[in-house]
């Protein structure tokens, strides 16, 4: 689930809307999509009951968006930072991420999963703003898509990036690779995945 709050980086929790968002409009292009994931409880808002689709996320805003049972067998979720004896260590995998962190978890088992790399120095920078390409890795393997042709250095994101676009789930609002993700279009890559709507504009 997505648990999200008021400022940029601390969370408030809220319950699952049983209603659409107030500021989602059904003239929004990423109408359909929010609410395809609303109503599966993947997506919680602002206990105001606004969802803020043009808000930007970041990392860890992230984490706990794409680590949700609607993809993923979550079952051993709870358990990961004990199953890798990270118990009595400060931090989870990454030197950013402490254990006590409201995304730790989450973090966790992405990590353990190999959803995510975080970056060669050992952080994972969860304050950071997630931008297209790095989502679009995240998500590729999430959903176990087949990458082909794994390039590194500088143009690494390419195979990633191809396999989105040959499924139709890049929204037509993202015009550049290091794009910052708002709150709508990670929704929306993530509904056309899942429900194969490759019939949508890309």
């Amino acid at each position: 689930s997505l648990l999200l709050s008021t400022t940029a980086f601390a969370q408030q929790e809220t319950a699952f809307s049983k209603k659409p968002f107030t500021d989602v409009l059904k003239t929004s292009v990423f109408f359909e999509g929010i609410e395809y994931l609303r109503e599966r409880n993947v997506l919680k808002g602002y206990l105001d009951g606004t969802f803020h689709q043009d808000r930007r996320i970041n990392r860890a805003e992230f984490l706990k968006f794409i680590v949700n049972p609607l993809v993923l067998d979550t079952n051993s979720l709870g358990e990961c930072i004990k199953a890798n004896e990270l118990s009595k260590s400060a931090t989870v995998f990454f030197s950013d991420v402490a254990k006590d962190a409201w995304y730790a978890p989450e973090a966790c088992f992405a990590k353990d999963k190999h959803l995510i790399d975080g970056y060669p120095n050992g952080t994972y920078r969860p304050r950071r703003y997630i931008n297209f390409v790095e989502a679009a890795k995240i998500i590729s393997n999430v959903f176990s898509l087949e990458v082909v042709e794994e390039e590194t250095g500088e143009f690494w994101y390419r195979p990633y990036v191809r396999r989105l676009s040959e499924l139709h789930a890049i929204p037509t609002s993202i015009q550049r690779f290091d794009q910052i993700l708002t709150r709508g279009e990670m929704a929306e890559i993530v509904y056309r995945l899942h429900a194969d709507r490759e019939d949508k504009s890309s």
